[in-house]
């Protein structure tokens, strides 16, 4: 997606520099499992919806309503999401898509995206999305469109208010974002102060080493001496 895209194309030179690796490194999250991610982490804790389609021993106490030691077959439970993918693939559970990815509100994005809070939405919209999407749901295909053309249509005017926006505009613009979009908010700006930079020609100066320059402090004083 755009985040690789970026990543990638701000590795390369010119553009190289401390700033551009913090921001690799940004913007390369996860859209697989990843157990050392701590952002991995954090949005795959969301509680989802579950219906198991088989009886498990032992595990009654997930059900807070039942008085059983064993999970009866049917049970409706919420898990964290990192729990659903490998129960569903074994077919132990079906779970319900979270709200946020159903069609009635893929079509609230469809009909304009722009105005729309995504971090009240979900601080990881496109990260948990894709992470929802690559289950193999029957809404996985319309799912993934919806993420794309949501974040195609929104990215035009987070570069231009990345690019246009004063200091303290900056807090209120990225208060609607997502962490993805905020990210490449970041970018943007980034970028823009390199232009800058370039047009008054204050980037890649040739300075004088350090130790050319001590050398040269002491030569003057022996001389001065």
């Amino acid at each position: 997606m755009a985040a690789t895209f970026l990543g990638d194309y701000l590795s390369l030179k010119p553009w190289r520099n401390s700033q551009t690796d913090h921001f690799c490194q940004l913007l390369r999250p996860s859209y697989s499992p990843n157990y050392f991610s701590i952002e991995d982490i954090v949005l795959q804790d969301i509680r989802v919806s579950c219906k198991f389609e088989v009886a498990v021993p032992k595990l009654g106490m997930l059900d807070q309503s039942a008085d059983n030691e064993d999970l009866k077959l049917g049970s409706k439970v919420e898990l964290p999401f990192w729990m659903v993918p490998t129960l569903h693939a074994k077919k132990i559970i079906t779970f319900e898509i979270p709200r946020h990815y159903k069609v009635n509100y893929r079509q609230i994005l469809q009909a304009d995206s722009i105005v729309v809070d995504l971090h009240k939405w979900g601080p990881y919209f496109y990260d948990l999305g894709l992470h929802v999407a690559n289950l193999g749901l029957s809404d996985s295909p319309d799912i993934k469109i919806s993420l794309v053309k949501t974040l195609l249509n929104r990215l035009r005017q987070i570069m231009d208010m990345s690019q246009h926006s004063t200091h303290h505009e900056t807090v209120h613009i990225i208060s609607n974002l997502d962490e993805l979009e905020r990210k490449l908010f970041g970018v943007g700006q980034l970028s823009f102060r390199s232009y800058k930079e370039w047009v008054r020609r204050e980037s890649n100066k040739i300075n004088t080493a350090a130790l050319v320059a001590s050398h040269r402090k002491r030569k003057f004083a022996e001389v001065t001496i």
